[in-house]
C-alpha cells in the first residue's frame, strides 16, 4: 500500500513540474532578439537588446544592422509606473533616456499589478483585457508563461511574460504606430 502511494505522489509531483511554463530569468547580459516588422512596407529588421542594468535607471544595449547601436534608458519612475511605451527609431551612439511616463519593451510594474488584479491596464491610452490564449506562446522552443492580451477594439495584442520583475513584452501585433515585434530568441 505504501508502494502505491509513493507512486501516486510521485506520478502528481511530475504531472505538476512538467505543467509549469518557461519564465526565463532576466538578468544583466541577458540577450534579447526580435523581429521588428514595419508594416506599411513589411520590412523586417532584426533588433538585439543586451540588459545592462537592471538597477535605477534600466539600461539596454540596442543593435540594428544598418543603423547602429545605442542605449535606452528607463528611469525607476518608468519602470514602476510608465503608462506608454517608446516605439520611435532611436539615435545611434546615443544614450536614448526615456521620460517618467515610457517604457521600452516592458509595461511598469503598477500596469502589470493591474493585469494580474482586474485582468486589464492601459498603455498609450488603450485598454488591454486579458484573452485566453488557445495556441502556446514559445520562448526557445519552450512554452512560455505569458499573459495575451488584447485591446478593446480587438486590433491589437500583446504577450507579456508572466514576471513581476520584469514583464518583458515578447510580441506585438497590430499596433496603430505600424511597428509589431515578435521575440524570436532570448539567451539568459
Amino acid at each position: 500500500m505504501k508502494n502505491i502511494c509513493l507512486i501516486a505522489l510521485t506520478l502528481i509531483v511530475s504531472h505538476v513540474v512538467m505543467a509549469q511554463k518557461y519564465v526565463p530569468k532576466i538578468i544583466v547580459n541577458t540577450v534579447l532578439n526580435y523581429n521588428v516588422v514595419a508594416t506599411s512596407t513589411g520590412q523586417q529588421i532584426p533588433l538585439t537588446l543586451t540588459i545592462l542594468n537592471l538597477n535605477d535607471p534600466v539600461r539596454m544595449k540596442w543593435g540594428i544592422p544598418g543603423l547602429g547601436t545605442g542605449t535606452f534608458e528607463i528611469s525607476a519612475k518608468g519602470v514602476e509606473s510608465a503608462t506608454k511605451m517608446y516605439l520611435s527609431e532611436p539615435a545611434p551612439d546615443d544614450v536614448t533616456k526615456l521620460k517618467d511616463n515610457e517604457s521600452i519593451m516592458v509595461i511598469s510594474k503598477a500596469q502589470y499589478k493591474a493585469l494580474i488584479q482586474s485582468q486589464a491596464f492601459e498603455l498609450n491610452g488603450a485598454k488591454f483585457i486579458v484573452k485566453t490564449e488557445a495556441v502556446p506562446y514559445k520562448i526557445n522552443d519552450k512554452e512560455a508563461d505569458v499573459i495575451h492580451s488584447v485591446s478593446a477594439n480587438g486590433k491589437v495584442e500583446m504577450w507579456i511574460l508572466n514576471n513581476p520583475d520584469f514583464p518583458l513584452i515578447c510580441k506585438l501585433t497590430g499596433n496603430p504606430q505600424g511597428i509589431d515585434l515578435d521575440l524570436t530568441t532570448l539567451k539568459e
